[in-house]
């Protein structure tokens, strides 16, 4: 079992280390852009997020269930170039049609930053969809350290890139205007993702290829089959993805940065955040489930518990940063512009609020690992299928009446609805996870520790010195959780 952590260990630093220089990234981006043209940014990276979701019909996840449980490699290499062909042709097709739709959407085509530069934001999501597929062997040989290595390189190279096009090529350009310069700089900058993750395509790729033989074995019987058997889990799990992204796209819609509206990069700001640490539960159950996959159903039921509960310690430790250092995240990711004001309502004022959507989203993400690891993905549709409805139907209502204090109450309720409902059709399953709240109980009492020790500590104004004040409490917070990790770890 060390093998197995030590590749989840690998996938959770080399992601942590590449998280670290996304912050860096926003640093950069957010002042340069401002606010506006980052949502610009964002609003396109998010529009193609939602379709990656229904191209990617979690072939990864599939896959590694699938090709772990064959013996013979021949075997494993045939059926590996199948789901490789499976999510290309649906790459192929999914972006095609996003791209089309996204010219007949008025906020949209009103919009020149967006318009003229979305085919970049394609190129980068359907890049990123296919380095994942082809990583997929170096996981099933233990060898997660070489996509770290990979994630790391492509935000160096992402960061370089930055630093020229900000500092060197097109410094001091004027966003609030439309014009030749602040066009071709907002195409540079958006291009520096693309890039980044071409760079993570083509090393993982040439790792890749020291594993296994690429083939061209294109099996539509194979594609349909799967689309078959699996269609009611792909549509769930991509209304799954609409769940913290809807209310940035009803955003963008309905109050359009082309009108100079700013809810919209308030909102997105923090949600960056908590999006990038649903990475974590993600990376690890990548490294674990074709191991828990061969367990007998206690021991998987023991056995997720225990990541649960490893997943519940990891978002407390996320609360207390979102609940003490608020100000100071958003302020040093970014600007103070992004920061509340007795006039306005900034990014630090949702955070604290949407972590406790990120724990909802910590659990929903669990549970649909664990109806895949029993076989059960499908009972996942009809659940999505109701949500989403209520989800669109009150955020059409909502957002356009009342103010940003309604739209979190309302995420927050609704998560919480369906992550009741869920609950509800794992017990009805028999799946639930063997419980045992002892290690619960020692993440609560460190958190809890840990909140009211802030109280008699001074967090310093300083930049250089809060991210070494920030960086010493958090390593206090993981010295003093080792223990408990570590007996989870072992327990997984």
């Amino acid at each position: 079992m060390s093998l197995v952590f030590r590749d989840a260990f690998w996938q959770i630093a080399g992601r942590i280390v590449s998280a670290l220089m996304w912050f860096l990234v926003v640093k950069l981006i957010t002042p340069y852009l401002w606010p506006l043209r980052y949502w610009d940014y964002s609003t396109i990276l998010k529009y193609f997020a939602i379709w990656s979701a229904l191209a990617d019909f979690w072939i990864y996840v599939l896959a590694l269930n699938a090709i772990w449980k064959l013996q013979n490699i021949k075997e494993k290499l045939a059926l590996y170039h199948k789901f490789l062909w499976f999510r290309f042709f649906m790459v192929v097709i999914i972006y095609l049609l996003a791209f089309c739709i996204a010219f007949f959407i008025p906020a949209y085509m009103s919009n020149s930053f967006i318009k003229n530069w979305l085919v970049i934001g394609m190129l980068f999501s359907a890049t990123f969809m296919l380095a994942g597929i082809v990583q997929l062997p170096l996981q099933l040989n233990w060898k997660m350290k070489t996509v770290s290595q990979a994630l790391i390189l492509a935000r160096i190279v992402q960061v370089i890139s930055l630093l020229l096009i900000i500092f060197v090529f097109y410094p001091n350009v004027d966003f609030n205007t439309v014009s030749y310069d602040s066009i071709i700089a907002f195409l540079l900058i958006l291009s520096t993702v693309f890039l980044s993750w071409l760079t993570q395509y083509i090393y993982v790729h040439k790792k890749w290829a020291k594993h296994m033989k690429f083939n061209v074995d294109f099996d539509f019987w194979f594609i349909k089959e799967n689309l078959k058997i699996n269609w009611k889990y792909w549509v769930s799990y991509y209304l799954s993805s609409f769940h913290t992204l809807i209310v940035l796209i009803f955003l963008s819609i309905i109050f359009p940065t082309a009108k100079w509206f700013n809810y919209v990069w308030i909102w997105a700001l923090a949600l960056a955040l908590v999006e990038i640490l649903l990475i974590v539960p993600s990376a690890l159950w990548n490294s674990i489930i074709h191991k828990i996959s061969s367990y007998k159903k206690e021991e998987k039921q023991r056995s997720l518990w225990y990541f649960l509960t490893f997943i519940i310690w990891f978002w407390l430790l996320m609360l207390f940063n979102f609940i003490i250092f608020k100000s100071h995240i958003i302020e040093l990711i970014a600007w103070n512009h992004y920061l509340s004001t007795s006039t306005q309502i900034g990014s630090d004022y949702i955070l604290p609020f949407l972590a406790f959507v990120l724990f909802l989203s910590f659990i929903k993400q669990t549970f649909n690992y664990i109806l895949v690891s029993f076989d059960k993905q499908n009972k996942l549709f009809f659940i999505n299928v109701f949500w989403v409805i209520i989800w669109v139907i009150l955020w059409l209502i909502l957002i356009p009446k009342y103010n940003i204090n309604w739209w979190i109450i309302t995420q927050i309720v609704l998560e919480l609805c369906f992550v009741s409902w869920i609950l509800f059709v794992a017990r009805k399953n028999y799946i639930l996870p063997k419980v045992d709240w002892k290690y619960i109980f020692y993440s609560f009492m460190i958190f809890i520790f840990f909140m009211i020790l802030w109280h008699f500590i001074t967090i310093p104004d300083n930049k250089i010195l809060f991210v070494i004040y920030a960086f010493f409490v958090n390593m206090m917070y993981i010295w003093v959780s080792y223990k408990l990790i570590r007996t989870l770890m072992k327990k997984i």
